[in-house]
């Protein structure tokens, strides 16, 4: 048998700790997740909105990659959008990958559709970002931050 070139080897090395990475768990995120969102500037699209912080829940059901589950809006500074009727939604689909996570979640008092995409920066902490459409057009976006335990 011939011996393997080093760069072979090196190669075959990667190759196993790839594998070894693909197929570890990643954190089960399930349960309730509470914290904020923050509408950023410029906010040229969020009309009176700029910097309204709302509070917000998750509650995640994660089975394999995929995520799914409810969300609620509540007052922090300012009602949710539509004058606080954007209270609830769905997360109509939703995965993870190690610790980055991203959603899609419909609200359906005004047919919108907002994107959060995050990073467990902890077993308990999740920060991200967002941005909300209804129709094609962008209505608003900001940053969110989330712990897992019961709602404040």
């Amino acid at each position: 048998m011939r011996p393997i070139p080093h760069a072979a080897t090196i190669f075959l090395a990667a190759m196993v700790l790839s594998a070894g990475a693909a197929g570890a768990q990643t954190t089960d995120i399930s349960g309730l997740w509470s914290g904020t969102t923050r509408v950023t500037p410029p906010c040229a699209f969020a009309s009176g909105r700029c910097n309204a912080v709302n509070k917000i829940t998750f509650t995640f059901r994660h089975k394999g990659d995929r995520i799914k589950g409810k969300f609620t809006c509540a007052y922090g500074n300012l009602d949710c959008r539509n004058g606080g009727a954007d209270d609830t939604g769905k997360i109509v689909s939703g995965r993870i990958a190690g610790k980055d996570i991203r959603l899609s979640v419909v609200v359906p008092a005004d047919v919108s559709n907002c994107y959060y995409n995050g990073v467990l920066t902890s077993p308990t902490t999740i920060h991200g970002a967002y941005s909300c459409y209804q129709g094609g057009e962008l209505l608003e976006e900001g940053v969110w931050d989330v712990t897992r335990g019961p709602a404040q």
